[in-house]
């Protein structure tokens, strides 16, 4: 998995046109994550919430995240995976007018829960078309692109959370029809843009040139079978695993520790988001241009540096010294680009066949989500108790990350040059420019 140093392949607008489309799985995920995160605070003053409650609340979008994922990657690979790249976004939109509409803390949870199904398989499977349809040496800048949608997903929900701020649940209610919105938008532009269809019928061709047939899903326990699969499903899933228990615990419960442990109004909370996602946009703008070369291991060291750095100056001032917490913020955006979610999947489809890659990362995305989700259930029980503790403890998981993410790029290293060939299982890894 060495990364390309040569000229790259070149891409076409097709290519970023589906690049776009296969994003906005990540966009509204990330804009999904955020926007629970902006409403937990008001639902708990509407519904009149308790802590545990909140909790419950917050943990749902990814449990069902994880379920979504588990579930959605192996029918994408069964049953299609353009297929269910269409399906997938309209039960998101009808279930972000649900939470939109919403009477009662039940509605909500249900439309939570529905939101979280359909962007958990949506995921796995925009990544995999993306992947399976990447010309040779360029499935790096296409994958990490979908990144930098991620990020732009947060930054569009954070400023709407500013604008709505003062409408209370009002505004919270405005941020999920537009969400819906775009899922709409999403679904006929992924269903009825012809060149799509083009780049499908080339992938098929290309791949069953090669011997593979891209229809023919690949079983788990076929790919565990090899040592180097294994260890491989083993590390991304574990490097995912850590990394997404301090991000998702970030972005999905810093405006309500900015509001409860801080001390901030809602709309100064989300202000501060707003403006220090910036710089993570930005640093996953960077992330893609490096995402084929060799930059985008030797920036991992820093990177993790940066990661870790962030969660221990907040465990050491409490979280109620506002310059602190807004350091803390540039600090995170800083880093994540380059050490975390867009590696898993960069890492994620150049390892494995093209006809088993959406199973795969909606495995180890599930086994992520689903202990992410049990931590969430607990994160506002344990900012009641001390932030300081649940900080520390985050700082260690960016560690442990950042150590497996080392491991992984070592290993990579290490390999034979010939790791870029056709592969076992009659099924070879494309489009290898790792």
């Amino acid at each position: 998995m060495a990364e390309t140093n040569a000229g790259s392949p070149q891409l076409d607008r097709r290519h970023w046109m589906l690049a776009v489309a296969a994003g906005m799985a990540s966009f509204l995920d990330s804009g999904a994550i955020i926007s629970v995160g902006l409403g937990l605070a008001l639902w708990k003053e509407s519904f009149g919430l308790d802590v545990w409650t909140v909790g419950v609340l917050g943990s749902t979008l990814t449990l069902f995240i994880a379920v979504g994922a588990l579930t959605g990657g192996r029918v994408a690979d069964l049953f299609g995976r353009g297929r269910v790249f269409s399906l997938t976004i309209l039960l998101y939109a009808a279930a972000a007018v649900a939470v939109a509409l919403a009477p009662n803390s039940t509605v909500l949870v249900v439309g939570v829960i529905l939101i979280g199904m359909a962007a958990g398989a949506d995921l796995p499977t925009s990544i995999a078309v993306l992947s399976e349809r990447a010309p040779a040496g360029t499935q790096g800048r296409l994958v990490a692109f979908t990144h930098v949608m991620w990020t732009a997903g947060v930054v569009f929900a954070t400023s709407l959370g500013f604008a709505v701020s003062t409408l209370g649940t009002l505004g919270i209610r405005l941020i999920f029809a537009t969400l819906a919105a775009l899922a709409v938008a999403t679904f006929a532009f992924r269903t009825f843009y012809t060149p799509f269809r083009q780049l499908e019928a080339e992938s098929d061709a290309r791949h069953t040139a090669t011997g593979v047939d891209p229809l023919r899903a690949l079983p788990l326990r076929a790919l565990f079978r090899d040592r180097t699969f294994r260890v491989m499903i083993l590390l991304t899933a574990l490097f995912y695993l850590f990394f997404t228990l301090v991000a998702n615990t970030f972005g999905s419960f810093k405006t309500y520790f900015l509001v409860t442990v801080g001390g901030t109004s809602q709309t100064v909370a989300t202000a501060l988001s707003f403006a220090t996602t910036l710089v993570g946009l930005a640093g996953t703008i960077v992330f893609t241009r490096i995402a084929d070369t060799k930059w985008r291991s030797r920036f991992f060291a820093a990177g993790v540096v940066v990661f870790a750095s962030c969660q221990l100056l907040i465990a050491i001032t409490g979280g109620v010294i506002l310059p602190a917490m807004i350091a803390a913020l540039v600090l995170y955006n800083i880093g994540f680009p380059f050490v975390g979610e867009a590696l898993y999947k960069i890492w994620t489809q150049e390892s494995f066949p093209v006809n088993a890659r959406a199973t795969v990362q909606g495995a180890t995305m599930a086994i992520a989500r689903f202990v992410a989700s049990a931590f969430a259930l607990v994160t506002p029980a344990l900012i009641d108790w001390s932030p300081s503790g649940l900080y520390y403890l985050l700082t260690v998981f960016a560690l442990v990350s950042g150590f497996i993410g080392m491991l992984i790029i070592r290993r990579d290293r290490a390999a034979d040059a010939s790791l870029a060939a056709p592969r076992t299982l009659g099924a070879p890894v494309a489009g290898d420019a790792r």
